[in-house]
């Protein structure tokens, strides 16, 4: 007698089997794995569905790429700020609170892929062209480029202060700290002594550091940040004020050198100290920046006679910080030309001072067109 359960049961698993195998089985078995993926990324089941359709009128072929592939996200990311732009839904709050997640998942990638970065385990490791900060005990901080790197030693450039003639000091067989960012690592730190040069090099201008075994790798840079050349109003800040809204008179010229959501490099053409209160505006395409914060550290470019501001602004408005995520993560709509040019990430300035950096004299404002000057850059 045949077992009718048995039976039924047989039947239903292989209808399952063959349902599974099928274009549309496969097809749901994928939408599964990135449900799952999704949900344990942090992102809700509307969010999910949504960036698979996205990701598929995108073109990507297996859409749970979009939870482990930086390139893969940007794309979709791309699109939906695309899509965005062309039905008027940029600043929907549900555009926005999507976009947000993106760009926060975007930046823990970053941060998981630098954190299982090596590292550096030496000096002899350090490339040629890295900017650094040399702190000489006692006397102040010092700006300066690594110009070769030999197994015996480091060749840097002469050192440079706005305020301390470096050429009047003794530096041979003095004791140093070298403090310098790593490009998409993190911030270094280690101890030297400046070594004796051969008289051939007597009339060059250049330093020689012995190398170190130690080298303490401090802190791993939290924000993206890529270079670039936007100009902007710079404005003082006053008593603690925080004036977020629109400037309407025009600020002191300057020029940002690099970005990121937590603040940007200005290279101004007067003179300023750390510390300063100080508010940004610029655009990014059509959009309005604004960003206020402080001037966390101060560099001068002994070449341009220009003074560059370390400046960490504080909690962006959702939307403005998107548009920024927006241009560093370079997902803008390329077939509308973009205010400032996007420049790859080659040598991003460092966003920390020193411990001993020094404070220069009073900020006196870039200089305009119409008085007799002329702006940064």
């Amino acid at each position: 007698m045949v077992n009718l359960p048995i039976v039924v049961g047989v039947v239903l698993f292989l209808a399952c089997t063959a349902f599974l195998l099928s274009e549309k089985g496969r097809h749901l078995r994928r939408l599964g794995r990135v449900l799952v993926t999704g949900l344990d990324s942090g992102f809700r089941i509307r969010q999910i569905l949504f960036l698979v359709k996205i990701g598929t009128a995108a073109g990507l072929k297996d859409c749970s790429t979009l939870f482990w592939s930086s390139s893969a996200l940007d794309k979709c990311t791309a699109e939906i700020v695309r899509q965005a732009k062309l039905t008027g839904t940029e600043t929907d709050p549900e555009t926005q609170r999507l976009l947000s997640s993106l760009y926060a998942y975007r930046r823990r990638m970053d941060l998981d892929q630098s954190r299982k970065k090596r590292g550096l385990t030496g000096t002899r490791d350090i490339a040629a062209g890295q900017r650094i900060c040399i702190v000489l005990a006692g006397t102040g901080v010092f700006h300066s480029r690594v110009t070769a790197n030999s197994p015996s030693f480091l060749t840097v450039e002469f050192p440079s202060s706005p305020t301390i003639l470096a050429t009047d000091i003794d530096w041979v067989y003095r004791d140093v700290k070298v403090f310098f960012w790593r490009i998409d690592d993190a911030g270094y730190e280690f101890s030297s002594r400046v070594l004796p040069a051969p008289s051939e090099d007597d009339n060059r201008a250049v330093l020689r550091l012995s190398h170190s075994e130690t080298i303490r790798r401090s802190q791993l840079r939290k924000a993206r940040r890529v270079k670039c050349r936007i100009p902007a109003q710079l404005y003082l800040l006053k008593d603690g004020s925080k004036r977020e809204g629109i400037e309407s008179d025009p600020g002191m010229k300057c020029m940002l050198e690099d970005l990121s959501e937590s603040g940007a490099m200005i290279l101004i053409g007067g003179k300023a100290v750390k510390g300063l209160r100080l508010k940004l505006q610029f655009l990014i395409q059509d959009a309005l920046i604004i960003m206020t914060g402080v001037a966390r550290g101060v560099e001068f470019d002994e070449k341009k006679n220009r003074f560059r501001l370390h400046f960490e602004c504080d909690a962006l408005d959702p939307r403005m910080r998107n548009v920024v995520l927006s241009f560093v993560y370079n997902v803008l709509p390329q077939e509308e030309p973009a205010v400032p040019s996007w420049l790859p990430d080659e040598n991003a300035a460092p966003d920390f001072a020193p411990p001993e950096a020094e404070e220069l004299p009073d900020f006196a404002p870039a200089r305009g067109e119409g008085d007799g000057g002329t702006s940064p850059g």
